[in-house]
């Protein structure tokens, strides 16, 4: 008996420590966990004091009242004095009947709830009570976790020791949704039944109370028609209202909350009549908004006002150490003042041109209408001037916007991924010349190709640029090398690219895995206008509380991105793309542009960067759903030019900044890029001679080796013979020079200038002519070593063929021409994203 005894107390002594020690564990986690976050102030929640946006005045320097902030949720506030007791007594008799006997938490409900699930029954429902709905409305913390359970049943405790029951009633009812976009029982009111809500009966009340519990169901205008699966009987969503609606009456009639039985049947009996829902909530809140403000506005944010209280919340939810949401109620009712960079003018300027749809009256096969976004930076600080990010009215407050949203952006993407670092890293100069020829197979075909499809031969580094040649790209981003290229998007211009991106594909073409939002895009480029100075782009300065303190401080983020003198050529290189380049149809009229187009496949999406000695403008243009655009012209260049024109008219013209050191001029071949010798002023086409600026301590130091002197008769224009009269025969040169032979519907323009092209070499090194059409054929026989031997213009004297520069891409060979291919090395591409069979398919990325 004594061992049973010590057993049983060993046992209750084990249970007591135990529960002392998961006691206080409990409170340990309570006190550092959950009383940090249990404090809920309602005013940073509920309507009573408006936030407000400032914009400095650009002429007086003066902060100036933008508008007052509007929330995402169609709500029109109405105070507790203002709401039928009908509507609080349908809530509580079925959202929670003992609603005025407990503190918050509702102990019996609670208990019945977790026993539910674990011994789960017939009925349904939930342990939340009204104070708990409201702090989940309010906070957004609505994750399905046991820690967000108890945290919910701790802060409810709290709330009631600060709120009475009528205020709790007064958030509840202005906060719960109920369906077809209204929020609050005053917008539900009016759409439902077209009066104010200390009009409804309680009959309507009930009505509208019933929707709580899922609008989709019970919503009297929502489309849902449930079938009984065991009688095959139907019903609509207002059908399933009526039979809620009438289970919300008998609770209060239950409850006591009828004076008597004949006002309850009163109720139960009365037919409602609802409106035909033609005007949306958003409707009813814009006319409310116009009311209160005196006409002065509609309650419709601009696309920047939208960003503004996106990037606020987001960077004041993170403060706090709360969700988003949460922090955008707050932001919306406490009383704060934010300080934003839009010029109002600007944004009236870009709003003018995107409200009117005959700008961009483009629709797809399908019937969908072409859009498009567009962001406006100043590049001297970073600041976003203006942003719109549709085209058409807005009707809403927080929707869809381009602007931001991550498109492709195709050859756009060029100047920032390979010609900037490119030249900033000395990997190539203004001297640069390339053969735009394709680089290599892939898929057994010839990779890259052009938009529009051709292959120009030996090119400069400017003509590849203004004319977004895909073979020069490629080959001035495997010169730099594709992680270069990406550590200097991402760090020095702050693109939001992802590692699937290192490859030559989407960082010498555009084609990348989520692409990039205009407000990148635009502060990408701002780098050039301002010297080489990055600014991360920003929408507002700072936000400060009510008393004046400093809630949010958002400073811009400055480093150089690339010398000065990478700013200038990249200047210089993106005013060529205006002028005679890609968008010469768009260049600006009395100010200096630059820029650079973009297409992607089959013309999906449309893109242009574009800015001025005063701004950076980035702009998108595509549909929802990508279908191909078929557009005379670039779309998003015509955007471009439509709102910076307006912009540049009040402006006085000015040029980019030059270095005021760090320049040298060289004389270089257009062909080699090397310095000159006499063959390229004697090249049959014309000199070849050009003269660039290049950085200092960057110009070539080698001769051409590309062009050499041969004997061609003027008559018949071909190389000469030994028949060819002298009279008729002049030193020209040519370009020694071998490509791969892709076959013949792959062929540069400057192929006849090759002297490959001009001549044919036999295997024993024999060289053959082609016939003069004036005088008569014959052989040169060759020594060996002495292979194509002609009279140079000087001296009379032999010169040999030299073999092509090495230092060329293209090919090798003696004596110039073509030969036949070999599969090289495919690039590196991401798995699993078929990016063969894209790139195969040809990215047309020249406009």
């Amino acid at each position: 008996m004594d061992t049973i005894w010590f057993v049983v107390r060993t046992l209750l002594l084990v249970g007591i420590l135990s529960g002392a020690m998961i006691a206080g564990i409990f409170m340990y986690y309570v006190k550092t966990t959950l009383t940090p976050t249990l404090d809920i102030n309602a005013d940073d929640y509920t309507m009573n004091l408006s936030s407000v946006i400032m914009y400095e005045n650009s002429e007086t320097g003066k902060w100036e009242e933008l508008q007052m902030i509007y929330g995402d949720e169609n709500r029109i506030w109405v105070d507790y004095d203002q709401i039928p007791k009908t509507m609080w007594q349908a809530a509580v008799s079925i959202e929670d009947e003992r609603f005025f006997g407990h503190h918050g938490v509702d102990w019996i409900r609670t208990a019945s709830a977790a026993k539910n699930l674990f011994f789960p029954t017939s009925s349904t429902f939930g342990g939340s009570t009204i104070t708990q709905q409201v702090l989940k409305n309010m906070t957004r913390d609505d994750d399905g976790t046991v820690n967000r359970k108890v945290r919910e049943i701790f802060r409810a405790l709290e709330f009631e020791k600060k709120y009475s029951k009528e205020e709790i009633l007064e958030l509840y009812l202005n906060t719960i949704y109920l369906g077809q976009k209204c929020y609050g029982v005053q917008t539900a009111a009016q759409f439902y039944f077209g009066k104010d809500v200390s009009e409804l009966s309680a009959a309507e009340c009930a009505s509208i109370i019933a929707i709580t519990n899922n609008p989709s169901l019970y919503g009297p205008m929502s489309t849902v028609v449930i079938t009984n699966k065991e009688t095959g009987v139907k019903k609509t969503a207002r059908e399933m209202n009526r039979d809620r609606q009438k289970n919300i009456l008998w609770k209060m009639y239950e409850l006591g909350y009828f004076e008597s039985e004949e006002a309850y049947q009163d109720a139960l009996n009365e037919e409602l009549q609802f409106t035909d829902g033609s005007v949306s909530a958003q409707e009813l809140v814009a006319a409310d908004n116009v009311e209160k403000s005196g006409g002065t506005s509609t309650g419709i944010n601009s696309y920047f006002v939208d960003k503004v209280i996106l990037d606020v919340s987001e960077d004041f939810a993170k403060q706090l150490g709360i969700t988003t949401g949460a922090a955008r109620k707050r932001l919306y009712n406490g009383g704060y003042t934010i300080y934003c960079t839009v010029d109002p003018h600007i944004q009236e300027i870009a709003e003018s041109v995107y409200q009117e749809r005959a700008n961009l009256d483009v629709t797809s096969s399908s019937g969908q209408d072409l859009q498009s976004g567009i962001t406006i930076v100043d590049p001297a600080t970073g600041n976003v001037k203006a942003m719109v990010g549709k085209v058409g009215a807005k009707l809403d407050n927080l929707g869809w916007n381009y602007a931001v949203g991550k498109r492709q952006c195709g050859s756009a993407i060029k100047p920032i991924t390979v010609y900037a670092p490119a030249l900033d890293a000395g990997v190539v100069t203004m001297a640069s010349t390339f053969d735009d020829y394709p680089v290599r197979l892939l898929n057994d075909n010839p990779w890259p190709k052009n938009s529009p499809q051709g292959y120009k031969g030996w090119t400069t580094l400017s003509s590849g640029v203004a004319n977004s040649v895909n073979t020069v790209a490629v080959q001035v981003i495997e010169k730099l090398g594709v992680k270069n290229s990406f550590d200097f998007a991402t760090e020095k211009e702050n693109l939001d690219l992802v590692a699937d991106d290192i490859n030559t594909a989407a960082l010498g073409l555009g084609g990348l895995t989520y692409g990039v939002s205009t407000e990148e895009m635009a502060a990408a480029y701002a780098v050039f206008a301002n010297g080489g100075v990055y600014n991360s782009p920003r929408l507002y300065t700072k936000m400060e509380d009510g008393n004046g303190n400093v809630i949010l401080d958002n400073e811009t983020e400055t480093h150089v991105a690339v010398k000065e003198t990478t700013a200038y050529f990249m200047n210089q290189l993106l005013q060529g793309v205006m002028n005679g380049g890609t968008a010469s149809r768009y260049k600006l009229s009395g100010m200096t542009s630059a820029g650079k187009t973009g297409t992607t496949t089959d013309n999906k999406d449309r893109y242009f960067v574009g800015y001025t000695p005063y701004y950076a403008a980035a702009v998108w243009c595509g549909y929802d759903k990508p279908e191909r655009i078929s557009y005379s012209g670039n779309p998003a260049a015509s955007m471009w030019q439509k709102v910076m024109q307006k912009i540049a008219d009040e402006q006085e013209n000015k040029s980019f900044p030059k270095p005021t050191s760090g320049l040298v001029k060289v004389t270089v071949c257009a062909d080699s890029g090397l310095l000159v010798t006499d063959a390229c002023a004697s090249d049959l086409r014309g000199s070849r001679v050009r003269e660039v600026e290049v950085a200092a301590g960057t110009a070539p130091v080698e001769e051409c080796s590309l062009h050499k002197f041969y004997d061609y008769c003027t008559e018949g224009k071909v190389l000469a013979t030994p028949l060819c009269p002298a009279t008729s025969v002049k030193p020209v040169a040519l370009l020694d020079y071998t490509r791969v032979d892709y076959g013949p519907s792959i062929k540069a323009d400057d192929n006849a200038y090759l002297i490959g092209s001009l001549r044919t070499q036999l295997e024993d090194g024999t060289v053959v002519l082609p016939p003069c059409p004036v005088h008569q054929d014959g052989v040169l026989p060759t020594e060996p070593g002495e292979e194509g031997e002609t009279t140079t213009p000087d001296d009379g004297e032999d010169s040999g063929l030299a073999p092509p520069p090495k230092t060329e891409p293209g090919g090798s060979g003696s004596g110039g021409g073509t030969t036949s291919p070999t599969e090289p090395t495919e690039p590196s591409e991401p798995s699993g994203t078929g990016i063969d069979d894209w790139i195969n398919n040809v990215w047309n990325t020249g406009n």
